[in-house]
């Protein structure tokens, strides 16, 4: 079984496809299913950001730091 941040990441970039090809094109799957990107826009970041291409590679990032941050806690309560 492949750990949490493989497949957060790979979650990430299916929502990042189905947004490049205009399945979302009001983006709302793109913020709804990503904290880090919402928690982003409270503060207007979002919109100084330069391209939406930016945008989806901090959703993957964003993603993988969750997962491996999910690993690391399930790694620290296999080891006690």
């Amino acid at each position: 079984m492949k750990k949490f941040s493989f497949w957060l990441s790979i979650f990430g970039l299916l929502v990042c496809l189905l947004n490049a090809t205009g399945k979302d094109d009001k983006n709302l799957l793109l913020f709804f299913t990503s904290p880090h990107l919402m928690f982003m826009e409270e503060y207007n970041i979002v919109r100084q950001l330069d391209g939406i291409l930016t945008i989806y590679i901090i959703n993957i990032v964003g993603w993988f730091i969750i997962g491996l941050v999910i690993d690391l806690i399930i790694a620290a309560f296999k080891r006690r």
